[in-house]
């Protein structure tokens, strides 16, 4: 049970440093610097610091600080092993193994201490007990399972995850650095499908809860082939990461969330499609099977649901050859004045840019787009209507034949003007679009912002060579534009060359020619 001094001296100065961190009381430092000096486990002293954070009021990050660094210690002396092995130690007598048994009861009771913290709606709470947790988990692999992975501890931190009362859990952001390391990876995919709600429906939060730890877990190339771990890589024999394994169980997670979620309200659903889009469609066995629900969710939802699923099925359309003759008229219908407000628009410009890339595309088709993208700038907010106006510059440069809605867009200065165009129409093919003309550009070159009237100028000249770069718009926020074109125009300013001598206007200032001050 004695512990060489260098040794115990490098876990008090662990202490010291957490202490300093995290502002632990100097009561609590100087007991837990006694407890690990000392030449025996002082299980009395390990009580009290472990019911610590029983107590609300405690600080419970210095706490959990001190508990990670003493846990660490008894792991690295062997006075913590695995249960099995513990109760065959406690069958034989002996003060050793009875302390042995102690720091074992005192150890699973920090982890339930810990498992409670990990769920506080407490960010930085929360954050540090899944630190503390995932060292630990850590330590035991060490020091007790030989490099192989304490299974239920990651399990106890999971299911903590999921339980949580707080939607999403404060803790997941944190979870994100270790979500990155393989055998974290693996080991979490092969534990989900006994975490899953049994329907989700019935238990909403724990879905949502469920389906941001997915969400979290990525299979890309960038974290594959940055080959990080949190225990160790193994051996070639016995690696800590498989592909093809990894695999297998993220389609069995998959299978699981499609056989839970009939019958969830929308929140849930379009977390389902991010989930899908982001995490599960790229590995999975048989995207083919994707069809049905993907199609239900464009024809029986409206909005971000349906943008979602529609974003699979042109996933589909590239990668297995499906046929969807109808795509060209729900994408048309998905442009409307509330899709402003959509948190996922960003996603349906891209999607409109590419399923509008062909030249072979029928004219009056395009026309539809290009006039319903005219007209919803006209009501748009700022950074959306330069979008929308490069987007048309580029629709016309692919398709030529549609500049001769340029040349009728002088009609728009008559006194009268009927426009033939049917915006209420849904078949885009029977709006009438061809016949119409751009007077809305016409309009929108008189628009209060100059960036929108310069952008809408391009019918006014010659038509660019090349066309515009979508993406850098895509971010582009109303702050954006105002900052540039307040920095365009801060040189016109002029500063006050009169010295101010009191609270009075300098003379003939232009103020005092139109109002009185009283």
């Amino acid at each position: 049970m004695k512990q060489p001094l260098a040794k115990k001296s490098a876990h008090i100065e662990d202490v010291d440093v957490s202490a300093k961190r995290t502002n632990v009381p100097a009561e609590l430092q100087q007991k837990a610097n006694a407890f690990l000096n000392s030449s025996n486990v002082d299980t009395k002293v390990l009580r009290e610091i472990v019911y610590l954070l029983e107590e609300p009021e405690c600080n419970a990050i210095g706490v959990m600080h001190v508990l990670e660094v003493i846990f660490k210690n008894l792991l690295k002396r062997k006075c913590i092993s695995a249960a099995e092995k513990q109760q065959e130690k406690t069958k034989s007598k002996g003060k050793a193994n009875q302390s042995n048994a102690k720091c074992q009861t005192l150890y699973n009771k920090a982890w339930s201490f810990l498992l409670v913290r990990l769920g506080s709606a407490s960010k930085e709470e929360s954050s540090v007990a899944l630190k503390v947790c995932m060292q630990l988990i850590l330590s035991e692999s060490k020091y007790i399972y030989s490099n192989a992975w304490p299974r239920e501890r990651l399990r106890s931190v999971l299911e903590t995850l999921v339980n949580s009362e707080t939607t999403p859990p404060t803790a997941v952001a944190a979870f994100q650095k270790y979500a990155r390391c393989l055998d974290v990876l693996q080991m979490t995919y092969e534990l989900l499908p006994e975490l899953a709600p049994n329907i989700f429906a019935d238990s909403p939060n724990m879905a949502l809860n469920y389906l941001a730890i997915i969400n979290l877990l990525d299979l890309g190339k960038t974290v594959l082939n940055a080959k990080e771990y949190h225990i160790g890589p193994g051996t070639d024999k016995q690696p800590n990461f498989e592909y093809n394994q990894t695999r297998k169980h993220l389609n069995a997670v998959w299978k699981g969330i499609i056989a839970s979620c009939s019958g969830v309200d929308e929140k849930v659903h379009r977390q389902v499609l991010v989930v899908l889009l982001e995490r599960i469609l790229p590995h999975l066995q048989d995207p083919i099977l994707l069809t049905d629900f993907l199609m239900d969710s464009l024809h029986q939802f409206d909005g971000p649901i349906a943008l979602l699923a529609l974003q699979g099925i042109f996933t589909l359309m590239q990668q297995q050859n499906i046929t969807y003759p109808d795509v060209y008229q729900k994408l048309y219908n998905m442009f409307y004045p509330r899709m402003f407000y959509n948190k996922y628009k960003a996603r349906l410009f891209y999607l409109a840019d590419i399923f509008l890339t062909s030249t072979h595309l029928p004219e009056n088709l395009v026309a539809a787009f290009v006039k319903r993208l005219a007209r919803l700038a006209l009501k748009s907010p700022t950074e959306d209507a330069i979008i929308m106006i490069r987007f048309i510059c580029n629709l016309l440069l692919r398709h030529t034949g549609l500049q001769r809605l340029i040349c009728a867009t002088g009609a728009a200065s008559a006194v009268e003007i009927s426009d033939p165009y049917d915006e209420t129409e849904l078949d885009p093919v029977k709006a009438g679009a061809l016949k119409s003309s751009l007077w809305e550009m016409s309009l929108l070159q008189k628009h209060a912002v100059p960036e929108v009237a310069n952008a809408a100028r391009f019918v006014s000249k010659s038509l660019p060579v090349v066309e515009f770069d979508l993406s850098a718009l895509l971010e582009m926020k109303e702050c954006d534009i105002f900052d540039d074109e307040v920095k365009k125009e801060v040189n016109h300013f002029t500063l006050g060359y009169e010295r101010p001598t009191n609270f009075a206007l300098p003379q003939n200032d232009i103020v005092t020619k139109y109002w009185d001050i009283i």
